[in-house]
């Protein structure tokens, strides 16, 4: 379940683009959650967006199939790790076709 997990937030984080908005100064996310309480099934986009002038944070806020919105916590253990597997994953297919 979690290998599921993983290759859909790497699908989908790889592929989604992400575009920065004016809130008028605030971020988007009031509340973060350091625990993945949704399954792969459920995703329809992951947006990070970085720093701004409208928010010191990064943000990284999953968009589901139901209409919800999840902000996941950028400095917790967990979600960095999922992030650095995505990453390496990316980096090792990016190799395999050179």
């Amino acid at each position: 379940m979690m290998y599921k997990l993983l290759v859909a937030l790497a699908v989908i984080a790889l592929t989604s683009s992400h575009e920065l908005t004016m809130n008028g100064g605030r971020c988007s996310c009031l509340q973060t959650t350091d625990k993945i309480v949704f399954g792969s099934a459920h995703l329809k986009m992951i947006e990070i967006l970085p720093p701004s002038a409208s928010c010191e944070n990064v943000e990284i806020i999953v968009n589901l199939k139901s209409g919800g919105q999840i902000c996941l916590d950028p400095n917790a253990s967990q979600i960095r790790n999922i992030f650095r597997q995505i990453i390496k994953r990316k980096e090792k297919k990016n190799k395999s076709r050179i």
